[in-house]
């Protein structure tokens, strides 16, 4: 089964500030799309999509960053095509009622998972206040995926992303299912020594390949740490493609012709390209 297990949905037009939009255009050398009005990018999405067989789809809450996509709109994207895709929510801590937000995607709207970016809507990860929902989470087996990492958005709070945060809170949640985004790049060997330290606790290839030096490196790092189980399929769509990542992925190499250095195994990529990543989160 081949699953991509990070894919976003957002009208830019009614869910991100021009700024917002303006920022992400740092994102690739090219211009950068991070979402589309509801008509067309259904039908895009769905094509884009094709090569694999199920897909995670969730909007973004970060209010501090100039995006916002209520779970209402991801739910009823997800509703055009349950077959396919599974539903994650979001929510800003900073918001008075984020909890009763949470339990309302949950239990109205039934998305299966959330998603949180502590860099976007400033906040700690590690934050106490977030143990209701983290223990929430545990109790009903709910995924988690934390953006981990640098972003483009100017006023996004670098000191909220670095990946060994991550380690309290699998520390205090320990059955809690959690997927670390982007392999937390650029502290790739950060993500790598938390997700060896803890069973729950994976990351995501998703948007890396167009930084194909440093992408190599962190490779060879997990392949050196062994974690290449805990390596899980992500395209990042809008932004990429599954079909776009998984070509240049398997392109790691070719940059190496008439050297020594060792090569990516392209046993191991099949072997993250097929993972069962929604048996190994609970969502099968």
């Amino acid at each position: 089964m081949r699953v991509d297990i990070h894919t976003h949905t957002c009208d830019e037009s009614l869910h991100c500030t021009p700024e917002f939009i303006a920022d992400a255009q740092r994102m690739r050398a090219e211009p950068a799309t991070i979402g589309g009005d509801s008509g067309s990018y259904f039908d895009r999405y769905m094509a884009a999509m094709e090569p694999v067989d199920r897909c995670v789809v969730f909007g973004l809450k970060g209010r501090h960053t100039g995006i916002y996509v209520p779970d209402e709109y991801v739910a009823a994207f997800v509703a055009r095509a349950p077959e396919k895709m599974i539903g994650f929510l979001s929510v800003d801590p900073h918001e008075v009622d984020f909890f009763d937000d949470f339990e309302r995607g949950y239990t109205d709207l039934g998305l299966r998972g959330v998603k949180l970016g502590p860099t976007y809507a400033n906040f700690d990860p590690t934050d106490r206040r977030l143990d209701t929902l983290y223990a929430r989470c545990q109790r009903l087996g709910l995924p988690l995926m934390f953006h981990m990492g640098t972003t483009f958005a100017q006023h996004a709070p670098l000191r909220f992303t670095r990946p060994y945060l991550i380690d309290e809170v699998a520390s205090r949640f320990p059955d809690l299912k959690m997927v670390l985004a982007h392999l937390g790049h650029p502290w790739e060997a950060d993500t790598i020594v938390t997700i060896r330290k803890h069973p729950n606790v994976y990351a995501d290839i998703s948007a890396l390949f167009y930084r194909p030096w440093q992408l190599y490196n962190s490779l060879t790092l997990v392949d050196e740490y062994r974690v290449w189980p805990k390596i899980l399929f992500g395209s990042d769509y809008a932004v990429t493609t599954p079909d776009e990542s998984y070509r240049e992925l398997r392109a790691l190499n070719d940059m190496l012709e008439g050297t020594k250095l060792p090569r990516v195994s392209h046993d191991r990529l099949d072997e993250v390209f097929h993972r069962d990543s929604l048996s190994l989160l609970g969502l099968d």
